[in-house]
């Protein structure tokens, strides 16, 4: 069977397409459209342009869905939509606009998710999951293929952004401030198995860490599929908010993510530290995954 997933974040809306059955899936293709939806809530409402642009963007999937002849379609949404009022509004009337409705998946789910999306591609039994998204920050520990404890925190790459930052790139001062929100939510955990440094190897999903990844191996000439915490610093320190080379070398490899892949490599380096996580193995898998497998394959 095939089927189309749809991911619907704070900062990019995305349609991956699996063939499926019992017991296995295949990505065959996938199309990403950055949204920045969260960019369009205001004091915790989603404003009429932002509700037309998820429609628009719902609604140009399912024509290329369509195309493909594939009926079976699910879409779920993560920090979003979960954090605005009036929610069950919205998705009312993007069930009505679009004719989809949507999953809404709270932070812990997401993070169980992630966990599960992991666990299919890469053999690592024991560290922290990290999933560094636009509007928020899930962590997962796990030991012995079992999780520990999850959590999702209100940080992202996007929310960081447009909190902190007045210019394209962070200044030293707002990366400063990022890392003190971070520091913030991540000493409320601090008596947590994610924050013990029980661990030395973390897993890396979602958009920020791939780009991380991906800027490393242009700068190093290599195809890796893991960083170290010191290779993220060393970014960071090279990337300057006036530093022409800095910003050619983003548009080259993310371009997409040109505004947000500093606030999130910050949230990323400031995490990495306070956990002392020394390794970072960067996952092809992760939530569309996890959530395919465990609600739609294992849940029949």
């Amino acid at each position: 069977m095939i089927i189309g997933i749809i991911d619907l974040g704070s900062n990019t809306i995305r349609l991956s397409i699996y063939k499926y059955d019992a017991s296995s899936f295949k990505l065959l293709t996938n199309k990403k459209t950055m949204a920045g939806i969260i960019s369009y809530i205001d004091n915790g409402y989603l404003s009429d342009e932002g509700l037309d642009k998820i429609c628009h963007i719902l609604d140009s999937y399912k024509e290329l869905l369509r195309n493909f002849d594939i009926h079976e379609v699910r879409c779920f949404s993560t920090a979003s939509l979960r954090l605005i009022k009036k929610r069950d509004e919205v998705l009312e009337k993007i069930a009505e606009r679009t004719g989809i409705h949507i999953d809404l998946i709270s932070g812990l789910k997401e993070a169980e998710l992630d966990f599960i999306g992991t666990k299919l591609f890469l053999d690592v039994h024991e560290g922290i999951v990290i999933d560094i998204g636009g509007g928020s920050l899930e962590l997962v520990s796990f030991m012995k293929d079992e999780i520990m404890d999850s959590f999702s925190l209100p940080i992202g790459s996007l929310s960081m952004y447009n909190r902190h930052v007045k210019g394209l790139i962070p200044t030293k001062k707002e990366k400063d401030e990022i890392k003190k929100d971070v520091i913030t939510e991540l000493d409320k955990i601090k008596n947590t198995s994610v924050m013990q440094k029980y661990f030395k190897v973390a897993v890396g999903v979602g958009g920020t860490i791939r780009a991380t990844l991906r800027l490393l191996n242009a700068k190093k000439k290599e195809e890796a599929n893991y960083f170290k915490t010191e290779d993220v610093k060393e970014l960071l320190d090279q990337i300057k908010d006036d530093n022409k080379e800095s910003l050619s070398k983003i548009l080259k490899i993310c371009p997409d993510r040109i505004h947000t892949i500093v606030p999130g490599m910050t949230v990323l380096y400031t995490v990495l530290k306070k956990a002392d996580i020394e390794k970072v193995i960067v996952s092809k898998y992760g939530v569309r995954e996890g959530y395919l497998y465990n609600e739609v394959i294992k849940g029949g």
